[in-house]
């Protein structure tokens, strides 16, 4: 007596073809969703570069008012004259705080004066004096994204 013939797969062979199939369904579904992803873009919305202030709300003669969301620091000089500084550190984009003598960085220790001229750390340059205009509706425009010299002031 012989070996008889087997019909059909051997049990190695079924594993063999259902572990390559089963690859196969995972590559596809990987690169599929990576196609859905690529349909919807990411999208992350930030804060505004410009944004407007009510003249109502601007601060007396000689205060100061921050807006933390825009790391922008509002200040009045006089009755009619009003300038707004950048609180985005000149080193590496930190947030500088507000101290009783200018302004410091938490990050490197960087340290500017009431005018946001650098006195000390590692700063490259004065913190950013930004443009302002005034817009209809009795408010006021400040655009983050210019960079004026020291001490230019707006008149109100």
């Amino acid at each position: 007596m012989g070996k008889e013939e087997k019909k059909g797969s051997s049990r190695r062979e079924l594993i063999a073809v259902g572990s390559a199939f089963g690859l196969m369904g995972l590559a596809a579904a990987g690169t599929g969703g990576a196609i859905f992803k690529f349909m919807f873009p990411v999208v992350s919305y930030g804060v505004p570069q410009k944004f407007l202030v009510s003249l109502d709300d601007l601060p007396g003669v000689g205060d100061e008012l921050i807006f933390e969301d825009q790391k922008t620091v509002l200040r009045r000089q006089s009755k009619t004259e009003i300038a707004a500084i950048s609180l985005v550190c000149t080193h590496l984009g930190c947030t500088v705080n507000r101290v009783e003598t200018g302004f410091l960085c938490p990050c490197h220790g960087s340290q500017y004066d009431s005018d946001g001229l650098v006195v000390g750390g590692p700063a490259p340059k004065t913190l950013h004096w930004l443009e302002i205009k005034t817009v209809p509706g009795n408010q006021i425009e400040i655009d983050t994204g210019s960079s004026l010299p020291e001490n230019t002031f707006f008149a109100v």
